[in-house]
């Protein structure tokens, strides 16, 4: 009886598989390469020698790219300890422009005077500073745009508190600098660099000095989370900073990861 069924169970196994064979027209295959959206480079194993405590010291330098056709948030984060703090700064280029109030796009003025701010990125606190190009009696502030900017300005802010930009300024959405072909950066914050004595006492400024200005030629971000968003074919140089307390003592490895 067992030889039976094993005599007709061949059969059955060879129609299954020939029907199997006949259930579809065709296949196709198809190979996918797949492109980092976002790369880093610059030095990726850094050392930093003869570090005391109690001192502040800089990193090198690292360059982020996008270069998806699509905006993309990044993380960045670390896994320091309370011996040492860190945070990230990058930079800006403010200049002088070719003021036209009837004109919705100032253009940049070639031939003027420029300035390069260094801000906090990634921390505690928002800071900024001119490294190249200061200028005698002036200061740095947070440009926030109203809707209808013309019509409305807004007011400077000179130590900004918060995340960069603010939810309500018109630049966070409402403007879109890569749809006017401003800037590469579509969204954020407005850093300029004004004469002290343009800033009213209700810290609106005085526009009759509008040609005294340095404006933004790109909108940063500060994010204390280290959320950021870079935009289609934009690079973000960013350089850690270490805050070394006056209780460090002995060798530590920071590593920063962008997520």
């Amino acid at each position: 009886m067992n030889n039976k069924l094993l005599v007709f169970g061949v059969p059955a196994l060879l129609l299954i598989g020939l029907v199997a064979a006949a259930s579809y027209y065709g296949v196709f295959s198809t190979t996918i390469e797949v492109q980092p959206s976002v790369t880093l480079t610059g030095n990726l194993a850094q050392t930093i020698d003869s570090v005391y405590s109690g001192e502040v010291v800089e990193g090198e330098e690292v360059d982020v790219k996008n270069s998806a056709p699509s905006e993309r948030t990044i993380t960045i984060t670390e896994d320091s300890d309370e011996d040492i703090s860190v945070s990230y700064v990058s930079y800006a280029t403010l200049s002088d422009k070719l003021v036209d109030f009837e004109k919705d796009v100032w253009d940049i003025d070639e031939s003027g005077r420029t300035a390069k701010v260094e801000y906090t990125l990634v921390g505690d606190s928002f800071l900024m500073k001119v490294t190249e190009g200061e200028l005698e009696g002036y200061e740095l502030v947070y440009y926030k745009d109203n809707s209808e900017r013309f019509d409305s300005p807004a007011k400077a802010i000179s130590n900004p508190t918060g995340n960069l930009p603010y939810e309500d300024d018109a630049n966070t959405e409402e403007y879109d600098y890569c749809a006017t072909g401003e800037y590469g950066t579509c969204n954020g914050a407005k850093i300029w660099y004004v004469p002290s004595d343009a800033i009213n006492e209700d810290n609106t400024l005085d526009w009759s000095k509008a040609e005294d200005f340095l404006y933004e030629t790109t909108l940063i971000q500060y994010n204390s989370e280290g959320q950021i968003v870079l935009y289609p074919g934009n690079e973000l140089t960013i350089k850690p900073v270490y805050e070394v307390s006056d209780l460090a003592s002995g060798e530590y490895t920071i590593t920063t990861t962008i997520a």
